[in-house]
Formats: structure tokens, C-alpha cells, sequence
């Protein structure tokens, strides 16, 4: 007798259950840890030392959209500048 739909759905996700396990006994918790602690310092400086237009402007610039994947050369002195301001509030 062939196994119904749901069966299988729930075979598959008892299986991937099991891989994230094992997975997750592997991964260095306290790294992961630490390193989510500092982005999210150093976020709160950025949000701390730019007015919101400079936040916006920063996003922009950063953040890939489908048209344009990296910063452009015309564009990195000014991310340069919001960044070096985020970082001294100057």
C-alpha cells in the first residue's frame, strides 16, 4: 500500500527536523551570539548618529536592489562619509 500525501509531508518533515539538529549541535553558539550583539551596537550607532534623511540616504545607496547589486564608484564617498559619521557622530 503507497504511503498517503500526508505521510510523506510528514516523513520529510521529520527528516529535516533530524538534518537542523544535527546541524544545530555544530554551530558555535556563543560566536553567533557575540556577533549578533555587536551588529546589533553597531546598528543602534548608525540609527543614533545619522539624521533620518542621512538613514534613508544610506539605505539607498547600500542596500542591493535588482538594478543597480553593488555601490557605484560616484557612490562610495558619500557611504564613506555617513559611515565614518555613524561610527564618530561627527
Amino acid at each position: 500500500m503507497a504511503k498517503s500525501s500526508k505521510a510523506k509531508k510528514a516523513g520529510v518533515a521529520v527528516g529535516l527536523a533530524g538534518r537542523a539538529w544535527e546541524y544545530g549541535k555544530k554551530v558555535d553558539w556563543p560566536a553567533v551570539w557575540l556577533r549578533a550583539r555587536w551588529l546589533t551596537h553597531h546598528t543602534q550607532r548608525l540609527y543614533n548618529n545619522l539624521t533620518p534623511a542621512e538613514r534613508k540616504e544610506f539605505l539607498d545607496l547600500v542596500v542591493p536592489t535588482k538594478s543597480s547589486k553593488l555601490v557605484s564608484k560616484d557612490d562610495r564617498t558619500r557611504v564613506t562619509e555617513l559611515v565614518s559619521k555613524a561610527f564618530t557622530g561627527k
